[in-house]
């Protein structure tokens, strides 16, 4: 395994998802400054989403022709020109350009680094892909804190100037990088193939479902939790800080099921977490307040901190067996990841304006129930098999 490589690309990541996840806090603000409805909040998030849905299965199909190592720098370029537009963005129709570049460029990140990393993990490559949802969470930890507490002493603005120094530096390094890694172009399989392989294949199905489940909570969350504290009078600080501290047991719990991901990877495990999951967003459906929506935030993080750092293993089952290729099981789960990030913020807000945030979070539960049954559908069928 050549770890320096492993080690940058999961850098990149890192910084990517700082990107991503840093923007929920400041959304509240937005909203003020800009004097958005909750709806028009969503769209922040929801554009990044969109751009990752426009050029997640593109990205896939041209590693054809492009090896992953020069398409991941590609995409770091473009996440850190999404950075420098942030910085300069004087408008709400500025800020929803610049959210829609990221996604461009973290569709992209996505789906190059997935396959570059297989490539340089080699046998290791199940559990350096699973470690992907650590690498995750911990730009879930810092992200939101960070952009929160920078914006609120400088300037929404201003946290973004970081990132894009960041960013640039280890487009650098990627550049420089002489391992030979990431330069193995994949054939992905016609689209008529790989539709079939979703809806036949039980491993590469169950990664779909945890995906949807876990994507629509989370961001769907991202959108009603900082509102609900807005509401409580908590600043942007504080919302960062809450999220922080879910992403915290959201690593803790990702990293230890990447160790045991060999053992680990059962529909029944995954069912389990999944009905679990449901019972955690019943809370903040149940009761208003504060304090259900952070009980909400802690359980959920320990649940799909298991079932996230499972669903790449479960698509390498599908990989061994011929099914899909590592670049395209990468952009299989970035469109669910994006969808989600479309239709997450943008219902999550219409329902709360509708009908409150409660009844959304009763939906997100309902969601999650089936999913578990589905998943669980597969372990018998699985065991059958």
């Amino acid at each position: 395994m050549r770890r320096r490589v492993v080690l940058l690309v999961y850098l990149a990541l890192f910084v990517g998802e700082l990107s991503w996840q840093g923007v929920a806090p400041l959304i509240p603000t937005y909203v003020e400054t800009f004097d958005l409805t909750d709806a028009a909040g969503g769209i922040v998030l929801s554009l990044a989403s969109f751009g990752i849905l426009v050029t997640s299965l593109p990205a896939g199909y041209i590693t054809r022709h492009v090896p992953p190592r020069p398409l991941t720098i590609l995409a770091m370029g473009v996440i850190a020109l999404s950075d420098l537009l942030m910085i300069v963005a004087p408008s709400y129709p500025t800020i929803v350009l610049a959210r829609l570049v990221f996604g461009v460029g973290f569709g992209t990140l996505w789906v190059s680094m997935a396959a570059w990393l297989d490539d340089a993990a080699g046998d290791d490559s199940p559990r350096v892909l699973a470690a992907t949802t650590a690498v995750v969470g911990v730009g879930a930890l810092l992200g939101p804190a960070y952009t929160g507490a920078v914006a609120e002493r400088f300037g929404l603005n201003a946290p973004f100037v970081g990132l894009a120094v960041v960013t640039l530096a280890l487009l650098v390094l990627l550049l420089v990088d002489r391992s030979g890694t990431g330069m193995r172009k994949d054939p992905a399989p016609p689209v008529r193939e790989l539709v079939s392989a979703v809806g036949r294949d039980w491993d590469l199905s169950t990664m779909i479902l945890l995906t949807v489940a876990a994507s629509m909570v989370w961001l769907t969350a991202d959108l009603l939790v900082p509102l609900r504290m807005g509401r409580a009078d908590w600043n942007a600080a504080q919302i960062g800080v809450a999220f922080s501290l879910s992403s915290l047991i959201f690593v803790a719990a990702s990293a230890l099921t990447a160790r045991r991901a060999d053992r680990l990877t059962r529909h029944s495990v995954v069912a389990l977490a999944t009905g679990v999951l449901a019972a955690f967003t019943m809370v903040p459906a149940l009761l208003a307040g504060v304090p259900a929506s952070v009980v909400f935030l802690l359980g959920a993080s320990v649940t799909t901190g298991v079932t996230i750092a499972l669903t790449f293993p479960f698509g390498l089952l599908a990989v061994e067996r011929g099914k899909v290729t590592v670049p395209v099981m990468s952009a299989l789960s970035n469109i669910v990841w994006a969808l989600s990030g479309i239709l997450g913020p943008v219902m999550g807000g219409a329902f709360a304006e509708w009908a409150g945030d409660q009844v959304a979070f009763g939906v997100l539960a309902g969601l999650c129930v089936v999913v578990a049954l589905a998943v669980g559908r597969a372990h018998v069928r699985s065991r059958a098999d």
